[in-house]
């Protein structure tokens, strides 16, 4: 990748907070892929900025959309991605991560689940969660997570790509066990740029980087948006939230189902690398997404920032306001 010449922060920003009082955040980290390939420092500096803002701005949780690495066979990536993701360790801040189709398989393809992931980060990374639990001992490609928030307790979902059958069946009995919790799932891909959820059935391959294109999704045990929406998400009144990321083109989608119950499920995308314009520096620009959830338990302020440019995005599409009811 070429050598940037944009202007960046040299120093930590420091980022007042400017949401009521008794605002919690959840901070999310879209495909960082390009940052362990190429840009290690800015990775750095994405959870380094958390960690000096875990207090002032609330930050309980931090998720991760997938695409890890760019590359999953090249362990100088997973280095990179393991020494940031440690920051975030080494504060006491917990995190889920989960895998993209980079981080399975070989480059991108995902032609198979084979991954590096537990090479480098294991059950002991979320030893911070107020409890968890994986799909399979050992295997941290799925996961659950409990965390306290001041709107309340969560259980927060991190799906793989594509996930198996046996792993939504897993989930589903998850969010069955904890009907007391607001549940928040994150896989990486599910939403599409133009506010439509991936459906292989109904729009086949007009839906760029279809999960059910890749090796992994032509066997058959493979779950795309539709599918999840019919087997989990909309069966369960408390599921409120869906992220994803993987999407390029503008990078960013959203849009509102309505489930069994008459509940109002959110299902946002969210990639900062894009295709075409406007060109972001980088590999991506370093952006990431901070949830902030106001104490009236109904309003998400939704926004974009990078540490590393020390600039906002605020377009209609990164950065908005979500009302749960």
């Amino acid at each position: 990748m070429a050598v940037e010449t944009v202007p960046y922060a040299e120093q930590m920003p420091i980022v007042p907070f400017d949401a009521p009082a008794g605002t919690w955040t959840l901070a999310v980290l879209p495909d960082t892929q390009n940052m362990a390939d190429s840009f290690p420092a800015e990775y750095d500096r994405q959870t380094e900025w958390i960690v000096a803002h875990q207090k002032t701005h609330n930050i309980i949780f931090v998720a991760h959309e997938g695409d890890v690495v760019d590359n999953n066979t090249i362990r100088r990536q997973w280095e990179n991605a393991q020494k940031s993701m440690r920051i975030l360790t080494d504060a006491s801040i917990p995190y889920a991560l989960l895998p993209g189709n980079h981080d399975l398989g070989t480059d991108g393809t995902a032609q198979d689940r084979s991954t590096l992931l537990n090479d480098y980060f294991s059950a002991d990374d979320y030893r911070h969660s107020e409890a968890f639990g994986l799909f399979e001992t050992g295997k941290m490609e799925n996961s659950w997570h409990h965390f306290t928030a001041p709107t309340g307790n969560y259980l927060l979902l991190a799906l793989e790509f594509a996930p198996r059958n046996a792993v939504v069946d897993w989930a589903d009995g998850i969010v069955a066990q904890n009907q007391d919790r607001k549940v928040i799932v994150v896989t990486h891909c599910h939403t599409y740029y133009d506010n439509t959820i991936y459906d292989w059935g109904k729009y086949g391959n007009a839906q760029k980087w279809a999960p059910k294109e890749y090796g992994i999704g032509k066997g058959g045990d493979a779950n795309d948006g539709r599918n999840l929406w019919d087997k989990l998400l909309k069966k369960h009144q408390n599921i409120f939230l869906v992220l994803s990321g993987h999407v390029l083109k503008n990078g960013t989608g959203y849009t509102v189902g309505i489930g069994d119950h008459g509940q109002k499920t959110h299902q946002i995308l969210a990639n900062y690398q894009v295709a075409g314009e406007p060109h972001r520096p980088y590999g991506g620009g370093g952006y990431l997404r901070l949830m902030q959830f106001y104490p009236d338990g109904v309003t998400i302020q939704v926004k974009s920032y990078s540490p590393w440019l020390d600039q906002w995005l605020t377009t209609s599409d990164q950065q908005f306001t979500l009302k749960l009811a």
